[in-house]
């Protein structure tokens, strides 16, 4: 049987780890998804680092979802692509995250990629309620 694609979430201050802990109401247990924070006392070069050591067995199917593009995290995740063959999604949501569990058997294809990256813009919205009019 195949294992489960890796996700690795590369997050500030560790928010992805929270991201990670409240799937568990959304999709139940989850499986090869970890969190590397970047802490404010983390140095670019340790950080580095300590990606490189929580990235052993990745593979054309580990997935690595950052949190803000253009920011370390992206720019260490980018940097790595030239000894990992992993795939980087920037700006990952609770959705996004939600639908790379959903594809997590499945290999890491342009559409399902392109799957993921919609369900976290498609959940994007501004909520409002509808106000009643006088005639209702």
């Amino acid at each position: 049987m195949r294992n489960k694609n890796k996700i690795i979430l590369l997050t500030h201050g560790g928010w992805g780890g929270g991201l990670i802990k409240s799937m568990g109401m959304l999709v139940g247990k989850t499986i090869n998804v970890i969190d590397i924070p970047l802490m404010p006392s983390e140095t670019l070069v340790n950080y580095i680092s300590l990606v490189k050591e929580s990235s052993k067995d990745v593979n054309e199917n580990t997935l690595v979802l950052t949190d803000i593009p253009g920011g370390t995290t992206s720019n260490v995740a980018l940097r790595l692509t030239r000894e990992y063959p992993w795939k980087i999604i920037s700006g990952v949501n609770a959705l996004m995250l939600v639908e790379a569990i959903m594809h997590q058997d499945e290999d890491l294809s342009l559409n399902v990629l392109e799957k993921i990256l919609s369900a976290g813009k498609d959940s994007q919205n501004i909520l409002e309620i509808q106000q009643k009019t006088n005639e209702e």
